[in-house]
Parts: C-alpha cells; sequence; structure tokens
C-alpha cells in the first residue's frame, strides 16, 4: 500500500501531466521515443558507443522536427543532469556581449556531470559579431564543454560557424509518419478520430510534429465530451475550428482571374468572411499554393509527382481536373510571371499590419489590369 504523502504526489504529478500542453506532455524522452530521425539517432548512438562524442554539433531541419528535444536527449545519454545542460535561445540572446557571457561560463566546472552541454536553439539569429566572437570556443573549446547548434535555416549561418561542426540534418516528416504520431496521441487522449480528420490536420501541420500536435490539441479543447465521455473529431469540426477555407471557393477565384472578373473575385472574398489577419493570410497561402499546383500541372507531372502535390493539397478528382483545365486552357495568365506577382502580394500583406483585406484585395485588382 502507498503512503498516503506518496499518493498525493503521485495525484499531484498526474494532474501536473494533464494541464501540460500536448506537444509537452508527449515530447520524446529518449532516442526509442523519437519518431522520424533514425538516421540522426543512429549518428548521435555511434558516437556515444565508440566514443567519439564530437565538441561542436549543428542540428538543421525546419520548425517542429525535434531538434532541440534530440539535444536534450543526447545530453542526458552522455551523463549530463540538468544543471549541466544549458539552453540559450539565439534569437533573444543574439549579442555578442551575450556569447561572451556564455564563453565565460564554459570555463566552469560541471556540477558533477562529465560533460557540459550547451544547446543553442535558432542559432542563425545570432549578429555576425556574436558568431565571430563563437569561432574559436568551437574550434577548440574547453575539454568537458559540447555545443549543439539547431537552426531552421543554415544558409545564415557563417560558412566558418558550420565548418566547425558535426552537421546532423533533421527530416521533415511526411503526412503518413504525422498521421501515425496523431493516432497515437489521440489513442492516449482517449479521443475518436477518424482517417480523414487525421490526414487533414497532417497536411495543415506544414510539415511540422510540433504544429500537428498542437493544433490537435485546439481541436481537442473545442469540442465537448459525448454520451461516452469521450470527444469526437469530425472533418467539419477541423474545418470550423481552424478556419479551413473550401478549396472550391479558391478555384473560383482562380476562375475569376482568368475570366478578368473583378467583381466576381470581390464577392467571394466578402463570402469567405476574411475578417481578421490569420484567416486572410491562410486564405492568401492556400491560394498560392493551388495556384502553384495548377501551374504544374500544366507541366506533364508524372503520376506519381501528381498525386505528392494533390495530396498535400487534400483534392478530389473533380478539383483536380478544373485546375488542369483551366491551366491548359489558359496558359498566359496561369503562369510563372502570375505567380511571381502573387508571392509579391503575399510579401506586402506580411508587411502590412492593419490593412491586410485592403492589401488583398488591391492586391489582386493590380495583377488583374496587368494581366494581357
Amino acid at each position: 500500500m502507498q503512503k498516503p504523502t506518496e499518493s498525493k504526489k503521485k495525484e499531484k504529478e498526474e494532474e501536473t501531466e494533464q494541464k501540460l500542453a500536448l506537444y509537452r506532455k508527449y515530447r520524446p524522452q529518449k532516442f526509442e521515443e523519437v519518431v522520424g530521425q533514425e538516421m540522426a539517432i543512429q549518428i548521435l548512438k555511434n558516437s556515444i558507443q565508440e566514443n567519439k562524442i564530437s565538441h561542436a554539433y549543428l542540428f538543421s531541419g525546419s520548425l517542429g522536427t525535434g531538434k532541440t528535444t534530440l539535444a536534450r536527449i543526447f545530453a542526458k545519454e552522455i551523463g549530463c543532469t540538468a544543471a549541466d545542460i544549458c539552453e540559450l535561445d539565439a534569437a533573444s540572446n543574439n549579442s555578442v556581449d551575450n556569447i561572451r557571457d556564455l564563453i565565460e561560463a564554459s570555463n566552469a566546472a560541471t556540477f558533477g556531470s562529465k560533460y557540459k552541454v550547451y544547446i543553442l536553439d535558432e542559432a542563425h539569429m545570432l549578429s555576425k559579431s556574436a558568431s565571430n566572437a563563437l569561432l574559436k570556443t568551437l574550434e577548440e573549446p574547453p575539454a568537458h564543454v559540447i555545443f549543439i547548434l539547431a537552426t531552421t535555416d543554415k544558409h545564415k549561418l557563417l560558412d566558418t560557424v558550420v565548418s566547425r561542426c558535426q552537421e546532423i540534418n533533421f527530416l521533415s516528416p511526411d503526412v503518413i509518419k504525422l498521421k501515425n504520431r496523431l493516432t497515437f496521441i489521440s489513442e492516449q487522449e482517449k479521443v475518436r478520430i477518424d482517417d480523414q480528420s487525421l490526414e487533414l490536420l497532417a497536411i495543415y501541420s506544414q510539415q511540422s510534429y510540433r504544429n500537428a500536435i498542437s493544433l490537435l490539441e485546439k481541436v481537442i479543447n473545442s469540442l465537448e465530451n459525448d454520451d461516452n465521455k469521450r470527444k469526437k473529431i469530425t472533418v467539419e469540426n477541423i474545418k470550423l475550428i481552424l478556419g479551413i477555407i473550401d478549396k472550391q471557393e479558391i478555384i473560383n477565384i482562380i476562375k475569376a482571374i482568368t475570366e478578368k472578373n473583378i467583381n466576381l473575385i470581390l464577392e467571394i472574398l466578402n463570402r469567405l468572411e476574411l475578417n481578421n489577419k490569420q484567416k486572410i493570410e491562410k486564405f492568401f497561402i492556400d491560394f498560392i499554393k493551388l495556384f502553384e499546383l495548377s501551374l504544374l500541372l500544366r507541366m506533364n507531372l508524372n503520376i506519381a509527382s501528381q498525386k505528392i502535390y494533390c495530396a498535400t493539397m487534400n483534392l478530389n478528382d473533380l478539383e483536380i481536373e478544373e485546375l488542369k483545365f483551366l491551366s491548359k486552357t489558359f496558359p498566359k495568365i496561369i503562369s510563372s510571371a502570375t505567380l511571381l506577382h502573387l508571392l509579391e502580394i503575399e510579401k506586402k500583406l506580411k508587411e502590412s499590419s492593419l490593412l491586410k483585406e485592403s492589401c488583398l484585395i488591391i492586391g489582386l485588382i493590380d495583377l488583374i489590369e496587368k494581366l494581357e
């Protein structure tokens, strides 16, 4: 029988766990729990087993692929206690003084661990002077210090920084891997969700485990339990909660552009009720993706490539055929030049903090006026 104090402690731990965001609750704690990064894990495991641990690593990959998580696990696997794992957000600590403080601290002895590991998240955000200040230490760090630089934009790092690190690339997950992860978490959370809903969440996660799990949590939190005390997620729930716009309406706008019908475009935009900046930005991203797909479909993609692109947009056969027809009928309008113009509108939308709706409307009118 548990002692009362142990029972209360366990209850408190369970309550704390329930309050955690799902992506934190299901964050892997050991190599075996990490999904989709088998090559990265094998490299790190081999370095430990062969006692060939590098003094500096560069974890490179897109958002939400597990770079920081794997850095923490690696640090624990080589015997670091929490006190000897130091994390620094380079996005907000990117000055040369911040790095000089870090270098000075790295010279101190560990708190009993064999190594002290410094994890620099968003390393590409370091200023040039900060990066240069780090160079010498990266090349010849104290024997007990390991640096792990994590970045989503490796090309923004100095070549001299990259060359001093052992680079490990992190793969972005495909829809299948994301669905598998969401299925596991849904089962653990006792949530009922069908395959189509899982696929929709995976598609809209932008190839990020963290985004996918956060989207799942957002949908779960918006629903009430059913009679069986379980929540049930449907495609309709997801579209409503995430503000997913009907693809056919976007195709209708592409068709209106080919017809140079400004009135119809305004009518559709009004029907979509794009009344906040998040909706506008999300709509335009989907719009650009569909326009790009239309262009690619005209390029006679092979069947495999066509399936991949169409699957990422969750299109049915009728919608695909309509896009093919439009692209082949209006090649001068559904063109790379028009796509570049749309990307310019997207850039202006990002820069505009308040008048996003006006920016969108004027941008599309300007596009139509410039079409031949």
